[in-house]
């Protein structure tokens, strides 16, 4: 073979191993350098606190075991106070003339009251209507059908209904009998009711109150030694309270009051009020 044909030598780059090796080590530190600069860094979400005012709240304590109970304390108070309801009630063709009518009769009736030592402060105007009256009659075509109520208006009714306080207990017949005599029949008494007057109902519901709640507490701490357990801090408690009214009606009323001239006469009673306590406390 002549010297011109021999093979020219291979040229070899680097070895494929060495830089698969090469390039695995890079990414590694690429790794661990990540993750040290994350570790360093501060990324918890921001939260805002007014310390005067703060809408976060965070418990790492579990869950309290607590004893529930409930008492109730009830008392028969006798009622200082009688509300009357009653309207007045008028009729006529036109509202005007019914509204008019209405007021006079009123005017009457407020004459009577304030005579019975009632001031504006007792009587308070519940509402005030004025209503058409119908006449309806059922009519029906020649073949007798397509039958349809035909209404026409006769009339109109003027309403006004009125509340009155009364602390007199003694003198609730005689402001009854003196109302039903303003007008000619239209004063009507729908109703009357014994109950309390607000200072007084506060003043019972407090004392019967601290009573449930004595003895409320006086249960969970029975019930806490019979479990072997000590009772702890109320974790919560809530009340209500309770006191039914007695109502009469007008048509009780009447029968009780004829038309001769016997004098009205109401029985007040007791009301009963009643409340309840309901509490939480914590065991331990």
């Amino acid at each position: 073979m002549a010297k011109n044909d021999e093979p020219e030598p291979m040229v070899r780059g680097p070895p494929r191993r060495g830089m698969m090796i090469a390039g695995a080590f890079l990414l590694m530190i690429g790794m661990l350098g990540g993750a040290y600069l994350l570790s360093m860094g501060d990324y918890a979400p921001k939260v805002t606190v007014n310390p005067a005012s703060p809408n976060v709240y965070v418990s790492n304590s579990p869950e309290d075991h607590t004893i529930s109970v409930s008492a109730d304390a009830t008392q028969n108070v006798a009622p200082d106070l009688l509300l009357i309801d009653l309207s007045v009630k008028t009729d006529d063709t036109t509202a005007a003339q019914s509204q008019s009518d209405n007021a006079a009769v009123v005017a009457d009736l407020m004459t009577k009251l304030e005579a019975q030592g009632l001031t504006q402060s007792d009587i308070q105007t519940v509402s005030y209507d004025v209503e058409p009256d119908y006449n309806s009659t059922y009519v029906c075509d020649k073949t007798g059908a397509n039958c349809q109520y035909q209404s026409t208006v006769t009339g109109y009714t003027t309403t006004q209904e009125f509340l009155l306080s009364v602390k007199q207990l003694d003198k609730g017949g005689q402001i009854i009998d003196a109302a039903s005599a303003a007008g000619v029949n239209q004063t009507l008494v729908n109703s009357v009711s014994f109950t309390l007057q607000d200072s007084t109902r506060a003043a019972v519901e407090q004392s019967l109150l601290e009573n449930a709640s004595t003895e409320a507490k006086a249960d969970a701490q029975n019930i806490a030694d019979g479990l072997g357990v000590s009772l702890g801090n109320v974790s919560s408690a809530s009340e209500s309270s309770y006191y039914p009214e007695p109502v009469y009606n007008g048509g009780v009323l009447a029968a009780e009051a004829p038309e001769a001239a016997v004098p009205t006469q109401l029985s007040s009673g007791q009301v009963e009020v009643s409340v309840t306590v309901s509490a939480s406390f914590e065991v331990h």
